[in-house]
């Protein structure tokens, strides 16, 4: 018996076809990539890796915070660990890798008895698109990172390859004289690859008060309202908790913190903001506005990177919602 007609097959047979033939030229790709010398292994972005890790090896019934660069900053993982008894992770990186990376990640990584913290910016929500040289940045060579990313993103991160080994390409190298030598992720106990700022659960240790002239970047403004959330995203967010609650891994919401100083929109916006991802979504909050809007004193070096008071402040809010929450089962 025949499950497919004989025009579905041949449509399967092609749609196989196409795929192979958009992925063999984009593995090409990033294995000649994978012969430039790496240049960046203290940066931000280059704590992936070392995140993947983490969540592949890391046992128990974890606590997950997934999101942008706030989430790094925003967040005390040893603190979260203290109060729930669970191991804690934070495994953020750049709103530019866009949610879809994210929710790809915790689908793959998440397991049961997992508790998953969204910890989303307004930009990941609004869906303002994928920054390709970023994304190149961030999953270098790396298989278990390309995983992550949407097919979808492939042709534009192949576009934009050209632009990445121009920055990645060390000054003065010359393959002819140096030899090739591929670019390795696994690293021994002891030399993973993350910045001196990151502790080993994820997040940022640095001690850190507020550096920037103004309080806020004056250049990164930001409106709010009822229309900023991309209604896609968040019914891919939905679907995202709901596939997770049938393999017994808790999804939750937390609004990433952001800079009072840098929003022009009112009040009523703002919780009209918070009101359609809180429909949109059906989640728990734990951190929600107008809490998330947080005075300037507690930033660092962006309107989204707390520094270290207010990564405690922040952390104290999200344990006062999340505590009950987990005494609830």
């Amino acid at each position: 018996m025949t499950i497919f007609s004989r025009p579905m097959r041949r449509w399967l047979l092609r749609l196989a076809a196409f795929m192979l033939a958009l992925a063999l030229p984009f593995a090409a790709l990033i294995g000649f990539v994978g012969f430039v010398p790496e240049t960046s292994q203290q940066s931000l972005l280059y704590t992936l890796h070392y995140k993947l890790d983490l969540l592949r090896d890391t046992p128990g019934d974890r606590i997950l915070i997934v999101g942008g660069s706030a989430s790094e900053y925003g967040v005390r993982c040893e603190t979260i660990q203290q109060a729930t008894g669970r191991p804690t992770l934070c495994a953020g990186v750049t709103a530019y890798l866009g949610a879809d990376f994210y929710l790809n990640m915790m689908d793959r990584y998440a397991r049961e008895g997992d508790t998953v913290i969204l910890m989303m910016e307004h930009l990941l929500l609004r869906g303002t698109g994928v920054d390709y040289t970023v994304l190149w940045q961030a999953c270098g060579t790396d298989p278990d990172a390309w995983a992550l990313v949407p097919p979808g993103l492939w042709v534009g991160a192949a576009a934009s390859a050209g632009q990445y080994l121009a920055q990645r390409w060390p000054q003065g190298w010359n393959p002819l004289q140096s030899g090739l030598r591929w670019t390795s992720y696994d690293y021994p106990p002891g030399q993973t690859p993350h910045s001196e700022d990151f502790g080993p659960l994820g997040d940022v240790t640095l001690e850190r008060g507020n550096i920037l002239e103004h309080g806020y970047n004056t250049q990164d403004l930001v409106a709010l309202g009822a229309d900023a959330p991309d209604p896609a995203i968040l019914r891919r967010i939905r679907r995202f908790a709901d596939e997770m609650a049938d393999r017994g891994v808790q999804v939750l919401f937390s609004h990433a913190p952001l800079n009072a100083l840098c929003v022009t929109s009112t009040a009523a916006d703002n919780a009209a903001y918070a009101d359609a991802v809180r429909q949109g979504l059906d989640l728990p909050v734990l951190v929600d506005y107008p809490f998330a809007l947080m005075d300037a004193g507690y930033f660092y070096d962006s309107n989204n990177h707390l520094n270290s008071e207010g990564a405690a402040l922040y952390t104290d809010a999200l344990l006062d919602s999340l505590l009950p929450l987990l005494a609830q089962g």
